[in-house]
């Protein structure tokens, strides 16, 4: 089996750590199993944005007073036809593609650009197993990819690197690849960080290898440096994100915790001076119940990828993975719950699984709220004809893009968690992977839902911080009615009253609210409200101020 953890230590990065090579030039801080310090992380607070305020979602109650009959709808990104943003199609990447990292977009040049790393064999044609059961002679490389639209991608021949692979010709391949040999298992990267004065660090990453992470800059993706500046403990799995408002680094690491795999906090002003918050997301019990629910659906329906394994008294879920992101005032995190089917042969050091990503929101990044009952946000896919890559493993990338009014999620799939002894000698490892991307709307994450029996949302009281209101919601079919109410004495402020609202029925992502004699809050500008939001047949995702 080729899998993630294979990809990694295959990286001349982390041969380098292993023996204490060049880029091994700082210590390691921190301990590994450190507590958690609820010491002061910078927190988005609700500053203008381009002359609105952040929006306000309904991923929890932070914001909400009551809610009368409407129901917390969690929306999964939606999957299309033909969504692989990147998948093999060369010699240096046959065996899969991974990333942790969304796809940077440099405004000044209208492209996107990429690092990903590949997992591809070796020169010997015949297969021939380590002792884990994976073949011997896989290779890793880090590629570059540009793209104008973040769907159809470029892979430039650099000519940086000498690959030593042979065409079907029997001719070298030489440097007609687009392979960064300097990126080497930067597996969390690139982050753009516009603010740094020094050109040579706008571009920022971590290179996994022997429990570390090490900082790497470059000024234009093809040339990578090590940086001189501490190490971060963490086991195989990371994940890096820029909050550009805060001028924060975020890092999240796996180590061992309750249940198995969880997942510390670590944070940087400037990507050097890093400081440790400790644990602050693990599984608990009620995730091993969910966990068993949805493994059941593997072994008993016959449309989704079955784990090699089943071994039930060793089915256990602990977290996989934890990408942090900043959304609109708050933190979003997806969450991958990975769920035990049994230990695998040949040595049981390792698990097979299956995994599904859930949703968590944060206003400190401290402290964790679980989104919508702990529902599934991403699944796997049906195997249906093949095509998809995402039958055995999902993992989503640090954060998504806006693009075209919506919000892009770029995600790893996998078409295994594990292979036999027998498929893997068949090489059926070949193409097990490629990035891929589900839409979702804008704020999409979560809607508060009206039926055909009027429902309301009231909210705890608010600064009005812009002339207008303005909600996404989708009520084309129904109604979404607007009142403003003093904050002090809970009454209507007359004008802007439940009967005096013009309702909104349209399915739109910005609609400025009015009523009868008024079109906008000019009047109300600075002053603290509460609204109550009134639903017939429609959903409603956001609301916010603004011009």
């Amino acid at each position: 089996m080729i899998s993630r953890r294979r990809l990694l230590k295959s990286s001349p990065f982390a041969a380098a750590l292993a023996t204490g090579g060049p880029l091994l030039n700082a210590q390691t801080s921190a301990q590994a199993a450190s507590p958690r310090q609820d010491s002061p992380v910078p927190r988005s607070g609700r500053r203008p944005i381009a002359g609105r305020s952040h929006k306000y979602l309904f991923v929890d109650d932070h914001d909400v007073e009551a809610i009368d009959n409407l129901a917390r709808k969690l929306h999964q990104p939606r999957k299309f036809a033909n969504n692989v943003a990147i998948r093999a199609e060369h010699r240096w990447e046959n065996a899969g593609i991974q990333v942790r990292t969304t796809p940077v977009w440099l405004p000044h040049e209208k492209l996107f650009k990429m690092i990903y790393l590949t997992s591809a064999e070796g020169p010997d044609p015949v297969v021939a197993l380590d002792v884990t059961g994976a073949p011997k002679s896989m290779e890793s490389y880090a590629c570059y990819a540009t793209s104008a639209d973040g769907i159809n991608w470029e892979k430039p021949f650099l000519r940086l690197h000498d690959y030593s692979a042979l065409t079907w010709r029997g001719t070298p391949i030489g440097k007609e690849n687009n392979i960064v040999p300097s990126a080497a298992g930067l597996l969390q990267g690139p982050v753009y960080d516009p603010n740094d004065p020094d050109p040579r660090r706008r571009f920022k990453g971590l290179r996994y290898g022997g429990g570390k992470l090490q900082s790497a800059a470059s000024a234009d993706l093809l040339n990578w440096e090590a940086l001189s500046v501490p190490s971060l403990p963490s086991q195989d799995e990371s994940h890096l994100t820029y909050d550009a408002d805060e001028r924060l680094f975020i890092a999240t690491v796996k180590r061992r915790g309750p249940y198995g795999r969880s997942w510390h906090l670590i944070t940087s002003p400037d990507f050097a001076h890093w400081r440790e918050h400790g644990l602050i997301f693990h599984a608990d019990q009620e995730d091993q119940e969910n966990g068993n629910t949805r493994l059941k659906r593997f072994f008993d329906d016959p449309a989704y990828l079955k784990p090699i394994f089943n071994r039930p008294e060793e089915w256990r879920t602990d977290v996989y993975n934890f990408p942090v992101f900043p959304y609109e005032g708050l933190y979003l995190a997806t969450p991958v719950m990975h769920h035990w089917s049994g230990k695998h042969s040949p040595l049981y050091e390792n698990v097979d699984s299956r995994k599904s990503v859930e949703l968590a929101s944060s206003r400190d990044l401290l402290h964790w709220h679980r989104v919508a009952g702990r529902a599934p946000f991403l699944e796997l896919s049906p195997v249906g004809d093949g095509s998809a890559y995402d039958t055995g493993q999902v993992v989503v990338a640090n954060q998504p893009i806006v693009r075209n009014d919506e919000l892009w999620f770029y995600y790893n799939a996998f078409r295994y968690r594990t292979m036999s002894i027998a498929d893997t000698l068949q090489r059926k490892y070949l193409d097990g992977s490629a990035l891929c991307v589900a839409r979702l709307r804008m704020d999409g994450f979560v809607s508060l839902k009206g039926g055909p029996e009027w429902g309301s949302v009231s909210t705890k009281p608010v600064k009005v911080t812009g002339q207008r209101l303005h909600i996404n919601c989708d009520s084309w079919r129904g109604r979404v009615l607007a009142e403003v109410s003093d904050a002090g004495t809970g009454r209507p402020i007359p004008g802007f009253t439940r009967s005096e609202c013009e309702p909104a029925m349209v399915d739109r992502i910005d609609e400025p609210m009015r009523w009868k004699t008024r079109n906008d809050l000019a009047e109300l500008t600075g002053k603290t409200v509460r609204l109550t939001f009134h639903l017939w047949n429609a959903e409603l995702y956001s609301f916010w101020f603004g011009v």
